[in-house]
This record gives structure tokens, sequence and C-alpha cells, in this order.
């Protein structure tokens, strides 16, 4: 209700922080919505499932990229780097979208492999029955070329978990995402550390309480469930947070016993995730669990963990359990999907195997507890735009790490010159927030 009639000056107080910052080429954000408070709680810098968004979503995206990328480079060929999941055909469908929605903006669109004994051109078959070719890539002196590509604008959809290969060593090509940006690199806590400062600041100056708009975070480094060390630090942490939610719950008169996610810091794939109420549960872990905690995508190494707040869905589809899941293009949000999962109750993550997926529900049905009288500014518009902002902050740090060496040899040579300019990538034709 505090937002109501303030469209202006919320719009205002957005279009200044994204004014500061580099937006990403796209994004993807999972949201959940009590009835009481609706905070983002995972941000995907890498997203996939485009082949779930609807038909008129993804014509916005195809406008919006087309607005957006002008801003990286004058050139109209697109190579995108994938995922090695060759055998996924979801995946390959995503793929598919992807492509057709860059076309859709007027661009040559080549699909690369990262797969070392690929031929130098594959044909694979995604979910729809459409044929894909992907083509081996090279580095040549800092450029990579393809069958049919040999300069153009590189489009990282591979989070490189393990990191980027040498392939990706000092390129001269723009290439974004930023690869330091991928999960060998990138760090949860650090993005909700940048979302709940923005937050603190957007609720200070409308006189909101933050807690309804960002979940309860902290960060337990240098862990290793697989020998216990620094499991009493992260049940420690555990509690610490269910103290601070329990006053919280009072507060605003939840009945519901608080709850926290464990999640890896590095995390990905709904994998190294644990759902508990107390600390005591996580000293009880039993052997299943603390497996399950060892190792994220491709096995990497899970060394550090977030303690985040968990927060159940009011939302279902067809009975089952669901939250929304925004997608960004060109930094504005073009649509989304309900992600529902028959076998999860409303308070575990729905992102897991089993999950499916349905048109993302109307505005009347998903109206947030803080009502904003604009279609247009709908809570969750909100959010995903300040978690936007929050990784413009982010790639702002890794280009920083960058200039500092901190990420010597693994991305690019001169990172000025092949980076694009904020001003390449604020919204054209004017806010849409």
């Amino acid at each position: 209700e505090k937002l109501a009639g303030r469209f202006d000056e919320v719009t205002a107080w957005l279009k200044r922080e994204r004014a500061s910052v580099q937006l990403p080429v796209y994004a993807s954000f999972d949201l959940r919505d009590s009835g009481v408070k609706a905070s983002i709680v995972d941000s995907n810098l890498f997203p996939a499932g485009f082949n779930n968004l609807t038909a008129e979503a993804m014509q916005e995206a195809s406008r919006q990229v087309a607005a957006y990328l002008p801003g990286i480079s004058e050139s109209k060929n697109v190579l995108i780097i994938p995922e090695a999941h060759t055998r996924n055909v979801y995946y390959l469908a995503n793929l598919c979208a992807l492509k057709r929605m860059l076309m859709k903006a007027g661009y040559n669109v080549t699909l690369g492999t990262t797969l070392d004994d690929a031929d130098d051109v594959i044909v694979l078959r995604d979910a729809c029955d459409h044929d894909l070719v992907l083509e081996r890539m090279r580095n040549e002196h800092g450029r990579l070329v393809t069958a049919s590509f040999s300069d153009g604008i590189i489009l990282l959809n591979n989070d490189f978990s393990v990191g980027a290969p040498d392939l990706l060593s000092k390129l001269t090509d723009p290439i974004i995402p930023l690869p330091v940006l991928g999960w060998a690199h990138r760090r949860k806590y650090n993005h909700f550390k940048h979302l709940c400062s923005l937050i603190n600041r957007f609720s200070a100056d409308f006189d909101l309480d933050p807690w309804l708009l960002c979940t309860l975070i902290a960060e337990v480094p240098d862990i290793d469930f697989g020998t216990g060390k620094r499991v009493e630090d992260v049940a420690s942490a555990v509690d610490r947070m269910l103290s601070q939610l329990c006053k919280k719950h009072q507060q605003y008169g939840i009945t519901e016993d608080p709850y926290v996610f464990i999640k890896d810091n590095s995390g990905t794939y709904g994998m190294g995730i644990l759902t508990v109420k107390s600390g005591r549960e996580v000293l009880d872990l039993n052997s299943k669990a603390r497996r399950s905690m060892r190792f994220g995508k491709q096995r990497s190494a899970i060394t550090s963990v977030i303690i985040q707040e968990g927060i159940s869905t009011k939302h279902r589809v067809d009975g089952a359990a669901a939250e929304p899941v925004l997608y960004a293009v060109g930094g504005q949000v073009v649509g989304g999907f309900m992600r529902l999962h028959d076998e999860k109750d409303p308070m575990t993550s729905l992102n897991s195997p089993g999950a499916k997926f349905d048109i993302l529900l109307k505005d009347n049905i998903t109206a947030p507890i803080i009502d904003i009288d604009q279609k247009e500014l709908s809570i969750y518009r909100v959010l995903a735009d300040l978690a936007m902002i929050a990784v413009g902050q982010e790639t702002a740090d890794a280009l920083a790490g960058v200039k500092a060496g901190e990420h010597a040899g693994h991305i690019l040579q001169d990172p000025p010159d092949n980076l694009p300019a904020k001003s390449g990538v604020k919204s054209q034709g004017g806010e849409r927030s």
C-alpha cells in the first residue's frame, strides 16, 4: 500500500540506479512469495529455459536484444557457446529458442560446442524435433572461429562451473556475460549482499520494512561436509538466523515455523541444497545428506555455503506447489513462467528433477502484498529490476578483479577494449520497469 500512487517516484528511483551499471544481456530470477513477503531467491546469469516462454515474451525478447547488442558491437554475427548437454533435448530446445530470438532481432547466429572430440559440424535434435547444427570452435590468435563464424559477438550460455576452457583465454572478441561471472568465480553471497543493500536503500526511501522484499542471508566459507570441517559453524549460523526469523514471524503474526536453506555458494541446477529448521539438524545429517553437499555441478567441490531464509510459496498450479520465474533480456523483464513440482511441498526448493513449467500467472493472481497501482510496475518486476542492478554491481566487481589481476590468464587480454560500455546497455526507447 505504501507504494500505491508512487509510480513515478519508483520509476525514477530505479532509472537512476539502472543508469549507473552495466545491465546483463539476459538473466532469470526465481521468486518466492509467501503472501507476507516476496523475494528473489536465486539469480541466474546464464539462463536456459527460453523454450518455456510464451511467443509474446519471445517477441519482446527479440525487441530488447535488438536494442541492447549494438552497444556491444556493430557486428550482426553472434556465436552462442552452450552447455555440453548434447543429450538433454530440453536444453537443446532452449538453444533453438535462443537462436530464433536472436535471428528475429536481425542477427546471424552460430551454435558452437565445447566438446573437445566433436566433429567440425554435428547435428542434434531437440525435444520439439528441430535439428540444431553445432560447430567446433577454434581459437585463432585471440578470435573464436568455426565453420561459419569468424568475427562477432560471443554469447555465453554456459556457466562454466569448473572454469572456462583455454579456448576462451585472451579473446579479443566481445564476450557476454563475462566468463568470470560463471560459477567457478561467482558467489551467491556477493550477489545477495548487493541486492540486500539496494533493497535497504529502496525501503528507506519508500518507508518499507526491507525484510518484506529480501531474504536474510549469511555465508560460511571454507567448509567440507564430507570431513565435517566447519559444519558446527554452519549449524551456529542456522540457529542465529532462525532466532532472527522467530522475531520477524512474531512481528507479522506468521504461525509457520521458520526454516532456512543451506545452499552451495557457487551452485546451480538445484544441486547442493538442504532445508533445515534447526542447527541440530545440520549436526545430525545422515551420510546421504552429507554426500549431497560435497559436490555440485560437474563434481565441483562445495567449499562455501550460504544460509538463506526459507520462504514458502503461496502459489499453486493444478494443486502443485509453484513459483514464478522471471526472464530479462537487454535489461528489461520480458516474461516468465511458473515452475511447479508435483512431489515437492511449498517449503522446499522446486528447482529439482521432475519440475514442470506452466504459463506465468496473471498479475491479479500473483498480486503481492505490497500493492502497486500500475501493472507495468508489479512488485515482482521491481524485484527483478533490483536484482539486475545487483548483477550490474557484481559485473563491476568482476571487471575490477580482472584489472587487478585476480583472474589473470582466464578471460581477456585487454578487458577495457572488448567489454561493453555502460552507455551501450541502458534501456533504449524509454524505461519500462
